[in-house]
């Protein structure tokens, strides 16, 4: 299962953004960001999956809001990557 991270510096961003994507018909959820993300944004994120990232990406590119990044998490038998996807 392919899984998307939409990371932000402030924490009520992710909840406007979780709540947007969802009003846009977006499954979705609020999250701890993972550990190697969180260096420069916050704890809090919206993970999203693959089938959902058009849409994702249309919806953070129209909000604007600052800091926002997107990661593609990508789980192998013995370790996890997060890649950073450009919006």
């Amino acid at each position: 299962m392919e899984y998307y991270y939409a990371g932000v510096e402030i924490r009520s961003h992710a909840f406007i953004l979780e709540r947007r994507m969802k009003d846009e018909g977006i499954k979705c959820e609020i999250t701890y960001m993972p550990r190697e993300l969180m260096t420069e944004l916050c704890n809090l994120g919206v993970k999203f999956k693959y089938e959902d990232l058009k849409k994702a990406i249309d919806l953070i590119r129209r909000l604007g809001l600052p800091g926002c990044k997107l990661y593609k998490e990508v789980i192998t038998p013995d370790r996890i990557y997060y890649y950073d996807i450009h919006i």
